[in-house]
């Protein structure tokens, strides 16, 4: 990373995937609550924020075709992601659900949907989980795999996943609970099943090798949790506190 005198503006790495994480409008101005996010750190930094769009396989890879500082893009750490990326700071959780139809009554519990076909944003925790292959820690903490034998179709975001589900191409969709609560909220036909699959911890991206930049992120966002911006950004735009509580 450039030092900050060399610069004007920060830029970060996001992913306009759908509300209420991030998107961009017809006048190309990003909103979401990762944005927010991004803007509050940036500030907190001591400079405005640029936003650049590498791709969430990008982001993941640490690649800089579009040169970043650093990364809001929901993205949970794991020891696969960590070969690529550093995580400096945790700023939010997050709840992993399965979605279906709202017309839907066979199924209403998440090991209803094994054997179906699920819609699942590719290269996520979610696609790892239904392949059962998902480590969110160095431990290798256990995983309770309830969906067995899923038929997974990869797509390009949380939103194709819910529109596939919605256009019958899936029986179902594994995302975020947030996600799947501002589609609804919006008159998407789905409905959340009962019982969360995961919880995993969503974390700033930064890339490896400037353990100097990484406190001041990390310091930064600390910073954001104390003083309840965090707070009021998750309430602001998934309507409860996500950012407060952190493992």
């Amino acid at each position: 990373m450039q030092a900050a005198t060399a610069r004007n503006a920060f830029k970060a790495a996001v992913v306009p995937d759908q509300l209420p994480l991030a998107t961009v409008d017809a006048d190309g101005k990003m909103h979401g609550f990762d944005i927010d996010v991004a803007e509050a750190l940036a500030k907190r930094l001591g400079l405005p924020v640029q936003f650049v769009t590498p791709g969430w396989s990008n982001i993941l890879a640490g690649e800089s075709a579009k040169p970043w500082d650093f990364a809001v893009a929901s993205i949970t750490p794991t020891p696969r992601r960590e070969k690529h990326l550093s995580f400096p700071a945790l700023y939010r959780m997050d709840a992993a659900v399965v979605v279906v139809r709202s017309g839907e009554t066979k199924f209403e519990r998440p090991q209803d949907v094994s054997g179906k076909t699920i819609a699942v944003k590719a290269k996520t925790t979610f696609e790892r989980y239904l392949r059962k292959d998902l480590n969110l820690d160095e431990g290798g903490a256990d995983i309770a795999y309830v969906i067995e034998n899923a038929k997974v179709t990869p797509v390009a975001s949380n939103g194709d996943a819910l529109k596939a589900l919605v256009n019958k191409k899936a029986d179902a969709a594994l995302t975020t609970l947030p996600s799947a609560e501002a589609a609804k909220k919006d008159g998407m036909p789905i409905r959340v099943l009962g019982g969360f699959l995961y919880f995993e911890p969503v974390a700033v991206a930064t890339h490896k090798g400037d353990a100097e930049f990484d406190q001041k992120v990390a310091d930064a966002v600390e910073s954001l949790r104390q003083d309840g911006t965090l707070s009021a950004l998750s309430t602001k735009w998934f309507g409860i506190d996500l950012g407060s509580v952190i493992p």
